[in-house]
């Protein structure tokens, strides 16, 4: 496939359900990217070493901060976050 058309996400959803089962949050973080050629990078396991970011870096590349600060389950965390902090006020 021509690289242009090696397009990958990785996505995350989080949910948080209440004693019933019904859920009370939900979240969706993605991580996009293109599929490498080789793998490349150490810190990472799965896709990491394939996923090849705007940068030209793979997530396998990216430090722990950086990574943490991009990734599919970072993201869904931070949004998650906001929806759950009145809740715990109650």
């Amino acid at each position: 496939m021509p690289d242009a058309q090696r397009r990958a996400r990785f996505v995350c959803v989080l949910s948080i359900a209440g004693p019933d089962g019904a859920i009370v949050a939900e979240s969706r973080g993605t991580f996009d990217g293109v599929i490498g050629r080789a793998p490349r990078g150490t810190n990472g396991f799965g896709y990491d070493p394939l996923l090849v970011l705007e940068d030209g870096r793979t997530s396998a590349e990216l430090s722990p901060a950086e990574k943490n600060a991009r990734s599919h389950r970072g993201n869904a965390l931070r949004l998650l976050v906001p929806r759950l902090v009145p809740m715990l006020a109650r």
